[in-house]
């Protein structure tokens, strides 16, 4: 099963580990802290396939999660009955806190894993033990809510003014830089389909196709299937501009 009972033996990021072990700043910061043991004892290790779904839109929340390895994807309904793809969760993510605030009853969306992930479960009743003596998590918390909260703002001002072009690259550099891809030999190798792309960027799963085969042509990244791998060193012509 994919599932496993327990976070201990399971290969998770254990304290004092060193930075260079540690896949994001905040999962670093996480492995770093007094309390992760703590944490972990609290905690139902989950390692889940990809498109597994995690959190439902409806379901009645009684824990969060924190993104140990591999990526999540967040997801509404839009008015027009049609999905959108909110965000992508990378290794040291919490998600599933809101279910703690009061007169929250209900999941706001659904999150389902984008590529292979490994999870904490964590009830909310244990969390709220453990931040009595632990309070940096609340700070970490707070901290991930407010960087979401800018990152939020900043594509909903910067989007109009922006080619889709421009909107795709960022969108995977914004993945890649929080922590969602996988270092391979040049470069970062990121999984995503075409449709997730062009719901990110805001365009056509068909245009998104298209700019990243421009973007391949021009040498800023390869293509290996529904592998993106953004190069560490672009083809020097064309490093400074997007197609």
């Amino acid at each position: 099963m994919a599932d496993q009972a327990s976070a201990a033996g399971s290969g998770l990021p254990r304290a004092g580990r060193s930075a260079a072990s540690a896949n994001t700043p905040s999962l670093e910061r996480l492995v770093r802290d007094p309390g992760y043991p703590a944490l972990l004892a609290i905690s139902r290790n989950r390692q889940l396939p990809r498109h597994r779904v995690v959190i439902e839109a409806g379901a009645q929340p009684s824990c969060l999660y924190l993104l140990v390895s591999g990526l999540c994807a967040v997801r509404q309904i839009g008015s027009q009955g049609q999905e959108l793809l909110l965000a992508y969760l990378c290794p040291g993510d919490f998600f599933g806190e809101m279910g703690m605030l009061p007169g929250v009853k209900a999941r706001s969306a659904r999150i389902d894993v984008a590529a292979d992930a490994t999870l904490l479960e964590i009830p909310y009743d244990e969390f709220l033990r453990l931040t009595h003596r632990h309070p940096s998590f609340w700070l970490e918390l707070a901290g991930q809510l407010a960087s979401r909260l800018r990152t939020t703002n900043r594509r909903l001002a910067e989007m109009p003014a922006l080619h889709a072009a421009e909107r795709v690259w960022q969108a995977l550099s914004s993945v890649v830089a929080d922590g969602g891809g996988k270092r391979v030999a040049g470069g970062q190798a990121l999984r995503i389909t075409r449709q997730d792309l062009g719901r990110l960027a805001g365009c056509s799963r068909e245009l998104a196709g298209m700019i990243l085969r421009d973007l391949a042509i021009a040498g800023r990244l390869e293509l290996r299937g529904q592998t993106v791998v953004l190069l560490d060193q672009p083809a020097p012509s064309q490093a400074g501009s997007l197609p």
